[in-house]
């Protein structure tokens, strides 16, 4: 018992996870995929005390502007994103700044998902930017959000409770690298190895869905 008590107390939290991920070493490489329309997408896989973390990167020549107004358009996720996210709500907004609620309906036995998050907009050397976020206390800073997202869905939703990662456009030679990163547990009934499989499967569609929407709004 004292040593089950001891390993959850050792498990990184999502601040731990977002330290670690913000770093470029100790990332490994998956593989590449050749996606039509996209091109070559790059994923690689950090460990972070056990939590698997995941990237995907591609380079593009849109331009930075729509990629950004893409990345914050967070209302919009339900439209562009292969997710299939159930809802994507903004509850808060302000410079540099966006707390949000997002719902994934899941497939019979397996019960929905939520996750609150607080997502914020960063500058860094040489035209770099980010968009990254970290799980939000939705039932202690939006309990009303938190109560009508049960009552639309029900008691038995489950919440993911680790979940960081982040959006990066890096200038570079070639043109802006758009970069994506996630580390996430979803918990409840579904096996770690399950969700993890499913994540590492859906990885290069995160990038495909922010290009080809991007693509759509440069026309």
């Amino acid at each position: 018992m004292l040593q089950w008590i001891a390993l959850a107390m050792a498990a990184p939290t999502n601040a731990d996870i977002a330290e670690a991920i913000a770093e470029e070493s100790g990332w490994e490489d998956v593989g590449t995929s050749k996606e039509a329309g996209i091109g070559e997408v790059r994923a690689r896989h950090m460990n972070v005390d056990g939590v698997d973390c995941l990237e995907a990167s591609a380079v593009t020549a849109l331009p930075v502007e729509t990629l950004q107004e893409v990345i914050l358009d967070i209302r919009g996720n339900t439209e562009w994103s292969s997710a299939e996210l159930a809802e994507s709500s903004v509850l808060a907004e302000k410079t540099g700044r966006i707390d949000y609620l997002q719902v994934l309906k899941l497939p019979a036995p397996f019960a929905g998902r939520y996750w609150f998050l607080r997502g914020e907009v960063s500058a860094g050397e040489a035209g770099a930017w980010s968009f990254a976020w970290q799980r939000l206390d939705g039932v202690a800073s939006y309990p009303e959000a938190y109560a009508g997202m049960i009552k639309r869905y029900g008691e038995d939703m489950v919440e993911v409770g680790v979940n960081v990662g982040s959006w990066a456009l890096l200038p570079s030679e070639a043109g802006t690298v758009a970069r994506f990163r996630s580390c996430t547990n979803v918990g409840g009934s579904v096996p770690r190895w399950a969700g993890e499989k499913a994540a590492r499967i859906m990885l290069p569609n995160n990038i495909v869905d922010l290009l080809v929407e991007a693509e759509k709004r440069s026309q």
